[in-house]
């Protein structure tokens, strides 16, 4: 009894932990970048190309990400926000 009873928390523990990070890396604000820029996340209309549109709309997904994290108010950075976004993108995530 016991053991069913350990074995059914450790099982609910696995399911819990396995979920939240699936959850977790459907959001902008934690993927890697080398994550987002491939041609499956950017691919929105499933042709098997990124258009110009396509790519751009992705970076502003990624702009307004940073731009949440770091609480930066309206659509414009100071040079020192942008250059942690500049970062980011150099660094791959």
């Amino acid at each position: 009894m016991f053991a069913r009873k350990t074995l059914a928390t450790l099982f609910a523990t696995a399911v819990l932990f396995a979920t939240a990070g699936v959850a977790r890396a459907e959001t902008m604000d934690d993927m890697r970048f080398g994550d987002i820029v491939t041609v499956k996340m950017m691919d929105m209309n499933k042709d098997g190309m990124v258009s110009k549109a396509e790519f751009i709309e992705m970076m502003g997904k990624v702009w307004d990400a940073k731009a949440k994290k770091m609480g930066v108010k309206g659509d414009k950075m100071t040079s020192v926000e942008f250059d942690e976004v500049a970062k980011y993108l150099r660094a791959g995530g």
